[in-house]
């Protein structure tokens, strides 16, 4: 083969087989000069020759280097972590002060607290759950525990803490959504879909929302009436659904009707009641009660006021 032939064959070659032959080039360089006669000559560049001076010869790999930024943050929760196990100490022993006052100069203490997120829960409840009068820095505050005091409180459904360096804590919250009202004896509830009480209202307040009653309806409430919007005859007329012994429901109508439904299958009930054109006219009448506790059939009783107003029509002359 032609010293072409092995320049351009050389070429060819891979990756790893030149930066070796180069690094044999440069420890040879270094250490025993070739005589003059053996060094490679440099030629015009045939088609495709690479120069493999002009080639970053990488050594040996190094061990990956951690970036300072990282090793910062890492010493930074270290100096956090020990800080804290020794305000801990600190405070049993009485020290607590001091080592506030150095936590501060060094960028751990807490100098402000940003709420956002809330319309109902109230400020002083969040910071309460904070425990600001104990907890004045970074290095004594266990985030943990915080977050799960502020989601006990009523309102809140969520909390999220960040710390914004070098001394601020933003606290963003989502609070849980009113679904119904709940009458228990003589008090009334705002509740959300899941039954949480979230605060004693006036029994007025939010006529808008679904009104459930008794022991147990504000877990039960949400399936209850999801089921009852499939049936919009009954739930246009719905004003409330009361619980009874925490095992079955009793629907009142706005015409002064009264469903009363089984405890054991409800929804066939409901089913019976809007095919059947008579009960559904009966429905419409008002001041009745259809209960459908009996086994395969469906009781009608007028109510006392239907009873009275039937007997002032039937005196009146000429009626």
């Amino acid at each position: 083969m032609d010293r072409r032939g092995r320049e351009l064959f050389e070429v060819g070659q891979s990756g790893t087989n030149r930066r070796q032959a180069h690094d044999a080039l440069l420890l040879s360089r270094a250490h025993a000069p070739a005589p003059p006669d053996e060094r490679p000559r440099l030629t015009a560049k045939e088609p495709y020759q690479v120069d493999a001076d002009l080639e970053a010869a990488p050594g040996p790999q190094a061990a990956p280097r951690t970036p300072r930024l990282a090793r910062l943050l890492l010493a930074a929760l270290g100096i956090g972590l020990a800080l804290g196990a020794v305000e801990e100490a600190a405070r049993h022993a009485g020290h607590a002060p001091k080592l506030e006052r150095l936590a501060r100069l060094m960028g751990f203490g807490i100098d402000q607290v940003a709420l956002v997120g809330h319309r109902y829960a109230y400020d002083r409840d969040v910071f309460d759950a904070l425990d600001l009068a104990n907890v004045r820095t970074f290095a004594a505050l266990d985030t943990a525990a915080v977050k799960a005091r502020i989601e006990r409180l009523s309102w809140i459904d969520t909390a999220e803490l960040t710390r914004v360096f070098p001394g601020r804590l933003d606290i963003r919250v989502t609070e849980r959504k009113p679904y119904a009202v709940w009458s228990r004896a003589d008090r009334v509830y705002l509740i959300d879909r899941t039954g949480r009480v979230l605060a004693a209202v006036n029994g007025t307040a939010l006529p808008d929302l679904p009104r459930v009653s008794g022991e147990g309806a504000a877990s039960e409430a949400a399936g209850f009436l999801a089921t009852l919007a499939r049936y919009p005859e009954i739930a246009a007329r719905f004003v409330e659904a009361e619980r009874v012994s925490d095992r079955r429901w009793r629907l009142k109508l706005a015409n002064k009707a009264t469903i009363e439904l089984p405890a054991d299958d409800e929804v066939a009930a409901l089913e019976e009641l809007t095919r059947d054109g008579a009960l559904m006219q009966r429905v419409a009448a008002g001041s009745a009660t259809l209960d459908f506790r009996g086994p395969g059939r469906a009781a009608v009783r007028s109510e006392p006021e239907a009873a009275v107003a039937v007997s002032a029509s039937a005196s009146t002359p000429g009626s």
